[in-house]
């Protein structure tokens, strides 16, 4: 979501400090829903400002560092996938 785009949907302006502080936690708050995001992370801030998305932040890095953590993983169990392939003789 664009800067204008939030401002858009609460009707006034926000700092472009407040709206990344908006936009990491409307990416990454694990209860933010993919399809109907926008509006609630608008609707949290038209109904209480900036504190409540202030104090999401911390839950949001959780987040974050999990997704990081799963992606490594993942990536970790292909390669024991593919070295398994290899021994056994199979094709990719």
């Amino acid at each position: 979501m664009m800067k204008q785009e939030f401002e858009k949907l609460i009707h006034a302006e926000v700092s472009d400090e407040e709206y990344s502080t908006i936009e990491y936690v409307y990416t990454w708050y694990p209860t933010i829903s993919e399809t109907r995001g926008k509006d609630q992370i608008a609707d949290l801030y038209v109904s209480f400002g900036m504190p409540i998305i202030e104090d999401m932040v911390e839950r949001a890095g959780q987040m974050e560092n999990l997704d990081k953590d799963l992606k490594r993983v993942q990536a970790q169990l292909t390669a024991v996938q593919e070295r398994i392939k290899m021994l056994r003789g199979e094709e990719s």
